[in-house]
């Protein structure tokens, strides 16, 4: 589940048409939220299986490739970008009362075809009303040992900065042992908390070559890399983009 101290930027609401069969999406550069209405279908990610059913709502994160199997329907879907939060994997919901979602929805898609004044701002609040709901009907609060998980990733994303920053060093203000750690943190965010640091240190690395105002020495201690070709060695990897590369494309 998405933690509510997240910075969400909206990019589209589409009524899109799905085309029956069986299809390879190639990873793309923005996270989507689907609610689909009418027919059920399954994703494949990474090699695990995602199934979905008429009124699930699904997350798919951005920098995923996966498999949709499917059949013809019209979904409703939002693109955006979550500024200071990594998913790393499909996350499917199937609400009991879908009424209040597909509300939400279609008021998103009407407010982005009449294109008015304020539209943009007023998608960005029903996105985060969607969700503040999914966040009552599934989040973690209920369980302790998922809110120290989300603590810590909050942690993380406060002190980005810092190159000492280490899973021992997560772990042990977690009050846990590492190997508990690591185990609860893939529990609740599927992934390691090695790669979910790393993730959102270039992603924030991103966000600051976009503005074209930092060095790349600036910016990887501003990302907490001590060294600027390890850096760049990272980006690299991560994004398949040298670090110039990435600026001259991106670059405001």
């Amino acid at each position: 589940m998405i933690p509510e101290k997240v910075a969400i930027s909206v990019l589209d609401v589409l009524n899109f048409h799905q085309k029956p069969g069986h299809f390879y999406v190639p990873k793309r550069k923005f996270s989507a939220i689907s609610l689909r209405l009418k027919t059920p279908g399954k994703y494949v990610c990474n090699g695990k299986s995602f199934s979905f059913l008429p009124g699930s709502i699904c997350i798919i994160p951005e920098g995923v490739s996966y498999e949709r199997t499917s059949y013809e329907e019209d979904i409703l879907v939002i693109h955006f970008h979550m500024l200071d939060y990594v998913m790393e994997e499909i996350e499917i919901f199937k609400p009991n009362d879908m009424e209040k979602y597909v509300l939400l929805f279609e008021t998103a898609l009407d407010l982005r075809q009449k294109n008015e004044s304020g539209a943009s701002h007023g998608i960005s609040s029903l996105l985060y009303q969607i969700f503040a709901e999914l966040t009552r009907d599934f989040g973690f609060s209920s369980n302790p040992r998922n809110n120290r998980m989300i603590e810590s990733a909050e942690y993380m994303r406060q002190n980005l900065s810092d190159p000492g920053l280490s899973v021992p060093k997560l772990s042990q203000k977690a009050c846990v042992s590492v190997a508990l750690y690591r185990r609860e943190f893939h529990r609740v965010y599927g992934t390691s908390p090695k790669k979910y640091l790393d993730a959102l240190r270039i992603q924030y690395a991103k966000t600051l070559l976009e503005t074209g105002y930092f060095s790349q020495k600036e910016i990887a201690q501003r990302c907490g890399f001590s060294d600027v070709g390890y850096f760049r060695a990272a980006f690299k990897a991560k994004t398949g983009y040298n670090v110039s590369e990435y600026r001259k494309v991106h670059s405001i």
